[in-house]
């Protein structure tokens, strides 16, 4: 099921800064958005480690989101912990079109 995120790629820059985490709802989904040079990445907000929430993490130079309880580190675009103690992220496609940023879940 796709949600709309976004009127345009302008919209979700004006709100998203980029390398913070932000939590949004799609349907009865809590999913974790970052905006990483220009790519909205989009997976589970809930740490695969021990369930904290991961839009209070915060983006390391790897580009990874990493958990705010005990620093676990997953890939943002993969959802892979660094080293492997744990399962990956869900993560979700976010598509871009002329009638807007969409994530489907």
């Amino acid at each position: 099921m796709k949600f709309k995120l976004f009127e345009s790629k302008a919209k979700a820059k004006e709100v998203l800064a980029n390398n913070q985490p932000r939590l949004v709802r799609a349907g009865s989904k809590e999913i974790c958005i970052v905006l990483s040079s220009e790519t909205i990445f989009a997976f589970q907000n809930e740490c695969a480690h021990m369930g904290e929430r991961l839009h209070g993490g915060k983006i390391n130079y790897l580009n990874e989101i990493v958990c705010p309880l005990h620093t676990y580190r997953f890939n943002i675009k993969t959802g892979e912990e660094a080293q492997g103690r744990c399962n990956s992220l869900k993560t979700y496609l976010v598509i871009e079109s002329d009638e807007g940023i969409f994530i489907d879940c």
